[in-house]
């Protein structure tokens, strides 16, 4: 199969979706303009539904609908003037647009992953709703939690810098 990651958006809430019926979510690492890019949204749908077969997670035949988003620039490149202009692009905001909130991967531009961008949504929902001063942009900055990579001279690090 070809699918990087898989979502059962019913597992992050009941409210996403339609009564007892599963909502899944395929990922596909591709780039613009390469050939899976530009395939038919609707042999997208088939393809993702025979790999969804494929691994035993759903029945052929009872794939209803499917929806394709292309995400181009998907994933934030870190390189060694990220963290200055990640903090330009916050004072701007806060300045400028303080009713605008980033949240999420994209809108962080941050390699977040699906909890943690739903957790800086949820958090900023808190913000405007109860004035909760939730810090979104301290999520998913904990030193201990990322994977440790070794950079072959004894030094271990996260693997983002």
């Amino acid at each position: 199969v070809r699918a990087a990651r898989i979502r059962n958006f019913g597992s992050w809430s009941p409210d996403l979706v339609k009564g007892e019926r599963p909502c899944l979510g395929l990922e596909y690492c591709v780039s613009v303009g390469e050939e899976s890019w530009r395939t038919a949204d609707a042999d997208v749908i088939v393809a993702a539904t025979r790999e969804l077969g494929t691994l035993g997670l759903v029945r052929p035949g009872v794939v209803e609908a499917g929806y394709v988003v292309r995400m181009p620039k998907a994933y934030p490149v870190y390189d060694e003037r990220y963290q200055h202009n990640g903090d330009v692009i916050r004072q701007w905001l806060a300045r400028e647009v303080p009713n605008v909130h980033a949240v999420g991967r994209n809108g962080m531009h941050r390699y977040n992953n699906q909890d943690h961008s739903m957790l800086t949504a949820m958090l900023t929902v808190e913000n405007s709703v109860r004035d909760a001063g939730h810090d979104v942009w301290s999520v998913n900055v904990e030193q201990d939690y990322h994977e440790e990579t070794s950079h072959g001279d004894g030094r271990h690090g996260t693997g983002r810098d």
